[in-house]
C-alpha cells in the first residue's frame, strides 16, 4: 500500500478511532469517579477483602486506559515513519494496529468494563442528589428497611442495587442500562425526582420474581411461619391482569424496601 493510500485511510479512520477512544476513556473516568466519590462510605479490608486486588473490571479499566494512550502514539509514530522509505512496512503495521486492531480490542474490553462497572452500588450512588436517600439508608446498619437488611447482612454479596432492580430475562441487563439513560435525562433536566426533591416511583409494580430468584426453594423460606409461603404460593406467582402487580406482593409483609421521601427528610432533620 503506497503512501497516498495510507494517508487516505488515516484521514478516514482517525475520526472514528477518536470517537471510540473518547467514549471509553469517558466511561473509565466515570467509573473511577463513581468508585471514589462516595464520601459517606468507609471501605475497609473487612468490608471488601478483595477490593482493588485485580478483579476483571479492574484489569479491563487498566487495559482500556492503556490502549487510550497507546492508540494515538501508534498513529503519530506511523505518520513519522511513513516519511522514510525503509520503514514503510513497519509504518503500515503500526497504522493497522492503531486504527483497526487496538480500537476494536478497546471497544470489546471497554464495553465490558463500562457494562459490568455500572452494576456497582458505588456507581448508582455517584448520582448523589436522587440516590443519596436510597443508598445512604441501605448502608445504615441501624435501618430496618428491606434493602438495608439485605445489604448489611450480605444476603446479596455484591451489586445489590442492580441485583434487585434488573430483570433476570435475557435482555434484563440491557433494559436496566437503557432505563439508566432515562434517569440521566431527568438529572440533566433537573426534574424534582432527578434532584432528590421528590420520591422516585417505579415504572411498574415490583415483581415477586426478583425476590423468589434468591429465596425460592430455600428451607428457611419454605418453613417460615409453618409454611405460610407455601400456602401463598399461587398468589405470590399470579399477576393481576389489570394492574400487572402480584396478587400478593412480598413487600406487603416484608416491606418497605426503602424509606419514603417524607420519612427521609424527617430523618435528616433529626441528624441536624
Amino acid at each position: 500500500m503506497g503512501e497516498p493510500s495510507m494517508r487516505k485511510l488515516t484521514e478516514r479512520a482517525v475520526p472514528q478511532v477518536a470517537w471510540v477512544v473518547a467514549f471509553h476513556v469517558i466511561g473509565a473516568v466515570l467509573l473511577t469517579m463513581a468508585g471514589c466519590g462516595v464520601e459517606q462510605r468507609q471501605v475497609t479490608s473487612l468490608d471488601h477483602p478483595f477490593h482493588g486486588r485485580g478483579s476483571g473490571i479492574d484489569w479491563a479499566e487498566w487495559i482500556t486506559t492503556g490502549l487510550a494512550v497507546a492508540i494515538p502514539l501508534f498513529i503519530v509514530l506511523a505518520h513519522i515513519l511513513q516519511r522514510r522509505a525503509a520503514w514503510i512496512f513497519v509504518s503500515n503495521i503500526l497504522l493497522f494496529m492503531g486504527v483497526v486492531a487496538m480500537p476494536l480490542f478497546m471497544w470489546v474490553i471497554g464495553s465490558f468494563a463500562t457494562y459490568e462497572g455500572a452494576k456497582s452500588v458505588d456507581f448508582c450512588h455517584s448520582c448523589h442528589e436522587p440516590m443519596n436517600m436510597y443508598v445512604d439508608d441501605m448502608l445504615d446498619p441501624k435501618s430496618t428497611n428491606l434493602a438495608s437488611v439485605h445489604y448489611n447482612n450480605r444476603f446479596i454479596h455484591e451489586d445489590q442495587c442492580f441485583t434487585c432492580h434488573a430483570d433476570y430475562g435475557v435482555f434484563g441487563g440491557l433494559e436496566a442500562k437503557m432505563t439508566g439513560l432515562y434517569h440521566l435525562y431527568h438529572w440533566i433536566m433537573r426534574s424534582p425526582t432527578g434532584t432528590g426533591k421528590a420520591q422516585i416511583e417505579l415504572y411498574h409494580p415490583y415483581p415477586n420474581t426478583f425476590c423468589l430468584h434468591c429465596h425460592a426453594g430455600s428451607q428457611k423460606f419454605l418453613a417460615a411461619d409453618d409454611g405460610t409461603h407455601t400456602d401463598l404460593g399461587d398468589s405470590l406467582l399470579n399477576i393481576d391482569p389489570k394492574t400487572g402487580a402480584p396478587a400478593t406482593s412480598c413487600l406487603d409483609c416484608h416491606g418497605p424496601a426503602h424509606p419514603s421521601w417524607k420519612d427521609w427528610q424527617a430523618k435528616k432533620g433529626e441528624k441536624k
